[in-house]
């Protein structure tokens, strides 16, 4: 690792209750270590632009390379827990389920991950201005799932590259109102 500091500060991340709740990891996931790359990917999309010449896991790969230079974690890992707080609050481990006639369903997925959590992340300022944050966060969920724009994100055979670059500007313009 370029720099063992970043690297416990990720850690840290991966391991606090409330972003493990939101993300609802599994024991198993989190012995593959999807937890640590969730949050690489959150770090990366939510501090890194992609310019879409890199593919996904080299431009992960890459953005953490860039990050841990950086070493910038105070502001990091106050937008890192205040999203997942707010996620928390709003829906705990159903915040970045598919919602189906207001039921969530299904599994936490990367199109979901991306669009809402670095779409919150990205807003964060502009939300807790609001009256109740958790409250627009939800209803701003429930919109999200029922937004005919989101079928893009999760065509069978869609490339990681083109994903990212409909989620995280349709996230970010999302949670922007």
């Amino acid at each position: 690792m370029v720099n063992p500091h970043y690297a416990a500060f990720v850690r840290s991340l991966a391991d606090s209750a409330t972003f493990l709740a939101v993300l609802a990891a599994s024991d198993d996931q989190i012995e593959k270590q999807r937890h640590m790359e969730y949050v690489s990917r959150f770090l990366v999309h939510t501090y890194v632009e992609y310019d879409g010449k890199l593919d996904v896991e080299e431009f992960i790969d890459e953005g953490v390379v860039q990050l841990a230079t950086a070493n910038e974690v105070q502001q990091a890992g106050a937008t890192f827990h205040a999203t997942f707080n707010l996620l928390n609050q709003a829906y705990g481990d159903n915040a970045l389920r598919r919602f189906q006639n207001g039921v969530p369903t299904g599994r936490v997925g990367l199109a979901a991950f991306e669009s809402i959590a670095v779409g919150v992340a990205k807003n964060l300022p502009h939300i807790q201005a609001k009256p109740n944050p958790s409250g627009y966060i939800q209803q701003r969920i429930i919109d999200f799932w029922n937004a005919p724009q989101i079928q893009n994100f999760f065509a069978a055979g869609l490339r990681g590259t083109i994903r990212i670059q409909r989620t995280i500007p349709f996230g970010t313009g999302w949670f922007a109102t």
